[in-house]
């Protein structure tokens, strides 16, 4: 219970942290409230919205040698008077509790200050306690919220506007508010992009994210779906510490933990703990762990541990990717592990683990799977069936040995460590056949000469009877030297030492003297041989 307590008063220090870090230098003698609230508006950019019934009618003096502007403002206003910051604006506010609430209804049009044409879509909302409308087709709105002392502030904005603040009292019923455009374009937001959060989050919960400028960080929030949330509809503006989420969240970020039903969506960043029955997605940097049962997507950096049942999808990764089917990434410093398949696109400093394919364009590191891909090799090795790299070894080889004259083989991976799948057969005397798979490493010892050596194990089976079950294995350890003939054609061979097991020989015991008769060793112990002999093998690559 301690370590909770402790960790819940570090979440509100830095859920306070939000407000405004303006370094800020002025000097002023017996000015008036607003001469220096106007010299701060110069300053930082910020614009102060106001009861001109709060403010004293009183002289101020100030001198601030680049302090925050959230410490002069305390200065300023003393104990009388507080703040609320709301985007670019900061709302002047009685510090005393209101004597009452009140129901206050606005009504009004939003027209472009150019123009003169009705807005829609715009954001209009109260804001002490974000309460939110937004226009029609033709410009209207109609808001009613619960204010303190019949006086609201009510903050209008829309994406690619100058957003203004207004103030209204429980008798005024119709503002016509002119927007002036502006010259920046606002982008939307990626995660406002994609499909599933434009299924959950409709179309007015999006814009009002959109539109409002302001950022504001909360302690908790609990969400049936957005807009349906004690955040409303501008809950696409709020961060929260503390998130929890029925079925479906959506959120400006997350800093703390954060718990859904089904669906948690962060339009920017994240750091924590996020958990989700199904899909987690992030549209900025996401810092901590990340479960879902579906999949995980950040859309920029994630630094930590995503693990879900489906996929894990992230820029660069820096950390473990665990998924049951697919990994994906553009650059992975750590670990991917998947059921089935592990992309990075970029670079590869870690280790690929995967139950088929692993895939990268550089490797500095590890894969390991049935199938392993790279555009490039600067360092480390796959283990695989299949091995394929650019500018590597990945050829067949036909050969013949002392067990199955006719072979064929497929040697893929690098040039120090490739991989070995083979099949072969005797259609002669030894009516066998026999499939195994291995590692080897070669050497050039000049621009003609080939050193190599090689470790199989091949499973032998009788052409002329049914299959037989349990161990039948001859262990390979082949030594050999070749010569390139051409650019892509190489001949190799030498001498193979063979180590074979047949823990069935008891019911077939004349299999096992098809081959290896010229023994260096051979022990019977019931139904299990054990026996060792030196062959040979010679092969053509190409």
């Amino acid at each position: 219970m301690r370590h909770v307590i402790l960790l819940l008063a570090f979440m509100l220090v830095f859920s306070a942290s939000g407000q405004s870090n303006d370094a800020v230098s002025l000097n002023l003698e017996n000015a008036s409230y607003q001469s220096v609230f106007q010299t701060l508006t110069t300053l930082t950019g910020k614009k102060f919205a106001y009861n001109s019934d709060l403010i004293p009618d009183k002289p101020v003096n100030v001198k601030a040698e680049q302090e925050p502007l959230a410490l002069i403002l305390k200065k300023i206003l003393g104990s009388e008077l507080s703040y609320v910051e709301r985007g670019h604006y900061i709302i002047i506010v009685s510090a005393e509790k209101p004597k009452k609430q009140v129901s206050v209804t606005t009504q009004g049009e939003i027209l472009d200050a150019d123009t003169h044409e009705e807005l829609a879509e715009v954001s209009v909302y109260e804001v002490n306690r974000l309460t939110s409308a937004m226009t029609d087709h033709f410009g209207k709105y109609t808001l009613t919220a619960t204010v303190p002392d019949e006086v609201a502030f009510i903050a209008i904005s829309k994406a690619n506007y100058q957003d203004t603040v207004i103030q209204v009292s429980a008798k005024d019923r119709f503002f016509t508010v002119l927007l002036k455009p502006i010259q920046e374009i606002q982008q939307q937001n990626p995660t406002d992009t994609l499909k599933l959060v434009q299924f959950f989050a409709r179309n007015k919960v999006r814009k009002h994210a959109n539109n409002v400028s302001l950022t504001e960080r909360r302690l908790a929030q609990v969400s049936l779906t957005p807009g349906l949330s004690t955040n409303g509809f501008i809950s696409g503006k709020i961060s929260n510490v503390v998130s929890f989420n029925i079925i479906a969240g959506y959120a400006h970020s997350l800093h703390g933990v954060e718990l859904g039903g089904f669906i948690n969506m962060e339009r920017m960043e994240g750091s924590g703990l996020q958990m989700a029955g199904a899909i987690n997605i992030v549209g900025s940097h996401f810092h901590g762990n990340q479960w879902a049962g579906a999949s995980n997507i950040t859309l920029q950096d994630m630094a930590g541990f995503q693990a879900a049942g489906c996929s894990n999808h992230t820029k660069k990764v820096v950390g473990f990717q665990l998924a049951g089917v697919l990994n994906t990434a553009s650059e992975t410093r750590g670990l991917q592990m998947s059921g089935f398949a592990n992309h990075t696109s970029g670079t590869l400093k870690g280790i690929q683990l995967a139950g088929f394919i692993n895939r990268t364009g550089t490797l500095k590191g590890m894969q390991i799977g049935i199938v392993n891909l790279a555009k490039e090799v600067e360092s480390g090795f796959s283990i695989g069936l299949i091995n394929l790299f650019k500018d590597e070894l990945h050829q067949l080889e036909a050969s013949a040995n002392d067990v199955t004259p006719y072979n064929l083989s497929f040697k893929s991976g690098l040039h120090h460590f490739y991989s070995i799948i083979s099949a072969g057969i005797d259609p002669h005397a030894g009516q066998l056949w026999s499939y195994g798979m291995g590692f080897g490493t070669q050497r050039a010892l000049n621009q003609v000469l080939l050193a190599s050596t090689e470790l199989s194990i091949n499973t032998l089976q009788p052409l002329n009877s049914a299959f037989m079950d349990g161990f039948n294995s001859d262990l390979r350890w082949a030594l050999r030297m070749g010569g390139q003939l051409t650019k892509k054609i190489s001949i190799h061979g030498g001498p193979v030492l063979h180590y074979y097991f047949f823990g069935r020989h008891g019911q077939n015991p004349e299999f096992s003297d098809r081959f290896g008769t010229n023994t260096l060793y051979q022990k019977t112990d019931g139904n299990a041989l054990t026996k060792a002999w030196v062959g040979y093998e010679a092969a053509i690559r190409f």
